[in-house]
């Protein structure tokens, strides 16, 4: 009875995790990175504060022991997982957004320059505006 007990336990915080995750990844692809953080960061806090006992009795459930007994896995330390995780992709998103519409704004510069046509400089930088281009092109199509 106990083991079935741990295994619905592990069952049920797993969907809960899986389910803020994909929450915070959809919010992030369909409307904002700035707002999958406020979601990332608040979610958990706003629970806490709310239903303080059962968020608390949830997050210190010990999920596994490693290290032969050592080392306790609680909710909390894969939350803590989780948040690095979603906070990487969130941040990794906002540099390549950033650096596409760097791209961008030097090609508009780079139109206002006259360049020698058989220069290797002039070939290399059209070589790559144009890859920024069709990086762009791939990332920001919606099917």
């Amino acid at each position: 009875m106990v083991i079935l007990v741990e295994i619905l336990a592990f069952i049920v915080s797993a969907i809960l995790f899986a389910l803020f995750a994909i929450a915070v990844l959809f919010v992030l692809i369909n409307i904002s990175s700035r707002l999958a953080l406020i979601i990332l960061f608040f979610t958990p806090l706003i629970f806490i504060l709310v239903i303080p006992k059962t968020s608390i009795a949830f997050l210190a459930y010990q999920q596994m022991l490693l290290a032969n007994g050592l080392v306790p896995v609680n909710n909390f330390h894969i939350l803590l997982m989780l948040w690095s995780t979603l906070i990487g992709i969130i941040l990794y998103t906002e540099f390549l957004t950033w650096y596409l519409g760097k791209g961008k704004s030097m090609r508009k510069n780079k139109q206002n320059v006259i360049h020698d046509s058989n220069s290797p400089s002039h070939i290399r930088s059209t070589d790559v505006g144009d890859a920024i281009k069709a990086a762009r092109d791939i990332l920001l199509r919606r099917d």
